[in-house]
């Protein structure tokens, strides 16, 4: 697959992927993805203090985005990494996620967009945003159908700068990388790893079925606890 200048991968999700992605729920994708070996079952998924907001929109799929951002007292920041931020967002394929990572250390001081920056990143390709900081203007974010999962919502923009696009991230104990698909609901993000995404249909498809199975078998007259351990297989 080839790359932009930033890394990321220069082709999107095609109809019918992103149209499965938005018909499965982020735990049976963590479920599917589980079953590849592919990393520790620690790895793999934001934790939860970064927060669905808009759960009646459905579920979030696209490629991140990678940025951090900070917020300090003194003269107005400069709107280099602004313009920066915005120009691999029109470089990348979308649908694209603006992944934001706090690095001011006061998290709570500061939204980092609201529904001016929302409009243009809609835009340009973006279909949310995901941070372990703020974000603000809620209803109206909420009207234009764009995803925000976040820790909380500010009043203020404060004096927020964009210090880098395009590096690697990490949102409350996950890292993130631009080109990483973040799939998520509100059970919180997941990222789907690249070489499964073919074969992901498949490991759903078994996994619900095996959810199924077990499901019947708990509401089942001939439901016993050690024939439920026997059936387990742990």
């Amino acid at each position: 697959m080839s790359a932009d200048a930033s890394g990321a991968p220069s082709t999107g999700l095609d109809l019918a992927m992103l149209a499965f992605l938005h018909e499965v729920d982020s735990p049976t994708v963590a479920n599917a993805i589980e079953t590849f070996g592919l990393r520790d079952r620690c790895d793999g998924f934001i934790g939860g203090n970064v927060r669905c907001q808009f759960p009646e929109l459905g579920r979030l799929a696209g490629r991140a985005l990678t940025v951090t951002m900070t917020s300090r007292p003194g003269p107005v920041a400069s709107r280099a990494g602004y313009w920066r931020m915005w120009e691999a967002l029109a470089a990348m394929a979308g649908p694209t996620v603006i992944a934001i990572q706090d690095v001011s250390g006061v998290p709570h001081r500061c939204a980092y967009a609201g529904e001016g920056m929302a409009t243009l990143a809609m835009r340009l390709g973006a279909v949310g945003m995901v941070t372990d900081g703020a974000l603000r203007d809620v209803d109206e974010v909420r009207a234009l159908g764009f995803h925000y999962f976040m820790r909380f919502p500010v009043v203020s923009h404060g004096n927020f700068e964009i210090v880098s696009v395009g590096e690697p991230i990490e949102l409350d104990g996950q890292q993130i990388r631009t080109g990483d698909i973040l799939h998520g609901d509100v059970n919180g993000i997941v990222v789907v790893p690249e070489e499964v995404l073919a074969q992901l249909p498949a490991a759903v498809a078994e996994v619900r079925e095996r959810e199924r199975e077990t499901m019947a078998f708990i509401r089942s007259d001939g439901f016993t606890l050690e024939a439920f351990r026997a059936r387990s297989g742990y």
